[in-house]
């Protein structure tokens, strides 16, 4: 039988403070963050020393059990049904169980996402800026766990998400994203693990942290998955920026050929700045989202 209900991990320090509600799986093609979680938990057991973790990964078990982005059950995305319904779908439900489980009496979200099965993103950590307060301790966070790239959204988190959830709770959150493609890298399940436990020590919560050893390249930009620059004509996608990767304005970021391989039309830069998500799947039909592109954030 599918299971339905994500299993929640709760680690009680014996000393109070601050609690951290980690999420990983909200996707089911996501594996990074999943078995970050699941190494932080067995870590945290005998390192935690203040404070409460509240962690369940795989978030989704439905979509997890089939690798996939959306629930086998009815269809929904996690990702966009938060703070969910218990008398709702198998996905809603899933989604107001996190948010009641989880996300209510935390001090801070940690969700880890990654670019899943049909997309590939450099390794980010990110979080919504409305200019609160909450929105000034999710940017503090973002800058502790020091990923590759800081990625800055202006205004509120879109409905659905957990940061969405957490943001009307009053709940700073920040989020991950990584490589993708049903990979694992080293360094980046690496650095989602040290990204937290950088966090943690922040908090007080861990003894130790690990050292980064370059710094976080801040960028500002949507970074929502369902919207970005869009393939003008169907075809084959022929990349010519690499994820994470700058450019300039105007330069081309891809080709859309034909089978033969003539150009029918091209993906220009709208201005400056660095690729933050390309589409794997080459075969675009016109409309597809097939980039997302970022630029440096001066402030």
């Amino acid at each position: 039988m599918m299971h339905q209900s994500p299993h929640v991990v709760t680690i009680a320090a014996p000393t109070a403070g601050p609690t951290v509600a980690l999420l990983g799986g909200v996707h089911g093609d996501e594996y990074e963050g999943v078995i970050a979680t699941r190494w932080l938990i067995s870590h945290l057991r005998s390192a935690l020393v203040k404070g409460t973790i509240r962690a369940a990964a795989p978030a989704h078990p439905a979509a997890w059990e089939t690798t996939t982005r959306e629930s086998p059950l009815d269809g929904k995305n996690l990702a966009r049904v938060f703070p969910g319904d218990a008398k709702g779908t198998p996905t809603e439900s899933v989604a107001h169980e996190l948010t009641e489980r989880v996300l209510k009496g935390s001090d801070l979200l940690i969700d880890l996402h990654s670019a899943g099965t049909s997309f590939e993103m450099p390794f980010l950590c990110g979080f919504q800026d409305d200019g609160g307060s909450v929105a000034a301790d999710s940017r503090n966070f973002a800058d502790i766990f020091a990923a590759d790239f800081t990625w800055r959204h202006s205004g509120k988190p879109a409905p659905g998400r957990s940061l969405s959830a957490a943001f009307d709770l009053g709940i700073p959150a920040i989020y991950t994203e990584g490589g993708g493609g049903r990979s694992v890298r080293h360094d980046e399940l690496t650095g989602y693990a040290d990204g937290v436990l950088r966090v943690l020590h922040q908090l007080s919560m861990v003894a130790s942290t690990p050292s980064r050893a370059k710094s976080s390249v801040r960028v500002l930009g949507d970074g929502n998955t369902d919207a970005g620059i869009t393939a003008p004509a169907s075809g084959y996608m022929v990349s010519r920026v690499e994820c994470g990767e700058q450019y300039m304005a105007g330069q081309v970021l891809a080709d859309i050929v034909d089978i033969d391989g003539s150009i029918i039309d091209q993906m220009r830069a709208p201005q400056a700045g660095y690729l933050m998500m390309r589409r794997r799947d080459a075969r675009v039909q016109a409309g597809d989202t097939a980039l997302i592109i970022a630029v440096k954030d001066t402030r």
